[in-house]
């Protein structure tokens, strides 16, 4: 324990490092790890060219400052980085197979069916009646493209 408070400046760039890399192996799912990891890596620096003392209360606090002005300007684009921007496509063997629909489906109007055991979101771009045969023509997350047979 000695030895952080010596060398505090090796001591942050090293826990800043393995912060940085913890977020990268969970695949930036969460932005308080990064933030953290840099103002970390930041203060050391601070440290290293005798802007910051070496002591940890003045660590703490601008650790604390700069950890926050990072959120602050990272917190929205790392936000829109991890939003999905359209519906995934699914690459299925489903795409041909024909169903019967438990609900009527038009094409501002999505219907419900149910097809292997899952509850569908069925889309169509033409007007089908409840019980109709319907062939799947595109799948995407949760949603059933269909047309009639």
């Amino acid at each position: 324990m000695d030895n952080m408070f010596t060398n505090l400046p090796h001591f942050l760039i090293g826990i800043g490092l393995a912060l940085l890399i913890l977020e990268v192996m969970m695949g930036f799912t969460t932005i308080l790890l990064l933030t953290l990891g840099i103002s970390m890596m930041l203060a050391s620096g601070l440290m290293y060219i005798g802007i910051l003392d070496e002591e940890l209360l003045d660590a703490f606090i601008a650790i604390a400052v700069i950890d926050s002005v990072l959120t602050f300007v990272l917190w929205r684009p790392m936000k829109l980085l991890q939003r999905d921007r359209a519906p995934k496509e699914v690459k299925s063997d489903w795409i041909g197979t024909q169903f019967e629909l438990e609900s009527d489906v038009a094409p501002g109007e999505p219907g419900k069916a149910r097809f292997s055991g899952v509850v569908w979101s069925v889309k169509s771009s033409s007007i089908l009646k409840k019980g109709a045969t319907a062939e799947v023509v595109k799948v995407e997350v949760g949603v059933l493209h269909v047309e009639p047979v």
